[in-house]
């Protein structure tokens, strides 16, 4: 049970996304009044998922260097972050910045790193975002399934 949740697979795949989230609201009011389209959304429904998400993410691959990334992110919503309280205000929303981290297990590899500049600190203070990290492990040089055998 413990190796399902934790283990991505043998390729490192991060990525990072803004997103609203609440258990029910309108998704495209959010693309109208942002005028930025969402990478997905994800309606409510009996079991899953249990709440509606409008996300917009930008896939970082195997780069270790998630630092640019994020500042892609911010530069995306930075300039709207008038509209994004107005946004969560109208319809009872929260915002959250999402990292999906995989580490490599290859003693020989780098982990992904990144900073939270001055710019990036400013946005979420300012739109009250909150930040979350799912890390996983991945295993490029097949221990996992060697241990298994």
């Amino acid at each position: 049970m413990w190796q399902k949740l934790t283990y991505s697979g043998t390729e490192c795949n991060n990525y990072l996304y803004f997103s609203f989230d609440a258990e029910y609201f309108d998704t495209e009011k959010i693309t109208a009044e942002l005028r930025i389209e969402p990478t997905s959304v994800m309606i409510k429904k009996e079991p899953v998922p249990k709440s509606t998400a409008w996300k917009y993410q930008i896939d970082a691959g195997n780069n270790i260097d998630l630092e640019s990334y994020l500042e892609k992110l911010i530069d995306v919503f930075e300039p709207k972050a008038k509209i994004i309280n107005e946004l969560k205000e109208k319809y009872d929303l929260t915002t959250r910045i999402q990292f999906v981290i995989d580490i490599d297990i290859n003693p020989e590899s780098s982990t992904p790193y990144f900073g939270l500049n001055k710019k990036v600190i400013d946005f979420l203070a300012k739109t009250e975002t909150e930040v979350d990290f799912d890390l996983y492990k991945a295993d490029t040089i097949g221990i996992l399934e060697k241990t298994n055998e």
